[in-house]
């Protein structure tokens, strides 16, 4: 497989996960189900659900991120190998999610400092943060 196809299906894996409990989830998703309706139609309601799964994995925190990024990075491959052609679509659905952004910039530095006794716990963010005890 082309080596720049293949970093491109890394990075829309990782941009995707990154992207499953974002404020612009559901635009980022009927983006990846556009690709796919037009490169692997007969895959496309298959891709909606694992899509909607991975989402709920990320959201309850079920899943080490690395696992759906890969799971992700190797779906994007297997569709640009077969379709090169559809690396425009992706990079450009990738483009367009990361100027939308969610509007959160942090200038400067961040420094977390915390101390727990006993039982305690500690919860620290410089973002969004989703705690799913169990």
């Amino acid at each position: 497989m082309d080596p720049y196809l293949l970093t491109l299906a890394g990075t829309a894996g990782t941009s995707l996960v990154a992207l499953l409990v974002g404020e612009g989830w559901q635009q980022t998703r009927d983006g990846v189900v556009t690709v796919w309706r037009r490169f692997r139609p007969q895959e496309a309601e298959e891709i909606e659900r694992e899509l909607d799964a991975s989402r709920r994995t990320a959201v309850n925190a079920a899943e080490d991120d690395g696992d759906l990024e890969r799971r992700w990075s190797e779906r994007f491959a297997a569709l640009l190998d077969t379709h090169p052609q559809a690396a425009h679509d992706l990079r450009e659905l990738l483009t367009r999610r990361g100027r939308q952004g969610d509007g959160q910039v942090v200038h400067g530095g961040i420094r977390l400092e915390a101390h727990a006794q006993g039982n305690g716990r500690v919860y620290q963010a410089a973002r969004d943060q989703h705690i799913a005890e169990r």
